[in-house]
């Protein structure tokens, strides 16, 4: 039975369904599906500019730049936001850097692809003030965001969730993490096993003495800092085959973004997934998630309430 706290909710935009249209795959021309797409993008941008002027005296400004990557002979610059197809734009790029060819780079895992785009891709910071400027100015800019609950649920799947694949590394920080959760949310633990339940991490996030700070469920404004840098395109996890797409046509990569299958441990898209996790949310707390997340959910146009993807 549905939870009686949740609703399925569409996108807030009015005159379209992202998600329901075809692609440029479907039988419609590549110029339409460019002018739409166009249209799309500029609406999201334009409502996120707008937004930031309306709450400019509460949103944070930025006080360094994120970490972007560059590439120049595609004139394009990406500002990661963890948990949304990070992964996937990291290949591109190291592709774009000619580290390898598409159908080698695609075949990479997380942890190779994570070694190798700290090497292989230029980053804004690497060049002289001077250019650092032009290519602020006249590149395409680019940052992605997602539904802030299923955001959250993919960062604790992916980071707090013992898997077999996780490296010595992860399993660390798994063990370390979960060990402070906890300590200050489950009193009396004694168990020697890391079991942090998702209700126990979501005590953590929406606590104002035990917080733990993680770029991973930050706030995503916070991250890319969309009302201080004039994106080009912010795009959406629930469209990224379209987004992606309209992207690399733009800039002419020559191929396109590869199909998503939803099968993937952190996938956490699935209505009935998401549902069955935020079921076991206690009202007040899911109230401080919304809270905890206003400016995500303001400034990209997310209803609150579970998402249909």
């Amino acid at each position: 039975m549905q939870d009686s706290r949740y609703k399925k909710t569409s996108l807030s935009y009015d005159s379209y369904n992202e998600k329901d249209e075809n692609d440029d795959g479907s039988g419609k021309s590549t110029d339409g599906f460019m002018k739409k797409y166009s249209n799309i993008i500029k609406r999201r941008v334009n409502y996120t500019q707008e937004m930031c002027r309306k709450h400019k005296s509460v949103i944070p400004r930025m006080k360094r730049r994120p970490n972007l990557l560059v590439n120049e002979e595609h004139k394009l610059v990406y500002c990661q936001t963890p948990k949304v197809a990070t992964v996937s734009w990291c290949k591109i790029f190291l592709t774009f850097s000619g580290f390898k060819n598409y159908s080698e780079v695609v075949k990479m895992s997380v942890d190779e692809v994570a070694a190798a785009w700290k090497k292989h891709v230029p980053h804004l910071s690497h060049f002289p003030a001077e250019k650092q400027k032009k290519i602020m100015s006249t590149y395409t800019k680019i940052m992605f965001v997602r539904n802030p609950l299923t955001r959250l649920l993919s960062a604790y799947n992916d980071l707090l969730v013992a898997k077999n694949t996780s490296t010595g590394k992860q399993l660390r920080f798994q063990h370390r993490t979960s060990k402070d959760v906890l300590t200050n949310f489950r009193p009396g633990n004694t168990s020697k096993s890391y079991d942090t339940t998702f209700r126990d991490f979501v005590k953590m996030i929406v606590s104002k003495t035990h917080y733990i700070r993680n770029i991973h469920w930050n706030n995503m404004h916070s991250v890319c800092y969309p009302c201080d840098i004039d994106y080009d395109v912010i795009g959406r996890l629930e469209d990224i085959e379209n987004d992606s797409n309209y992207i690399l046509k733009h800039v002419g990569a020559g191929f396109k973004f590869p199909k998503q299958t939803g099968i993937h441990f952190t996938n956490s898209s699935s209505y009935d997934k998401v549902r069955r996790s935020y079921a076991t949310i206690s009202d007040s707390d899911l109230q401080d998630l919304y809270q905890k997340y206003k400016y995500d959910y303001i400034l990209f146009d997310y209803d609150k309430g579970l998402p249909r993807l």
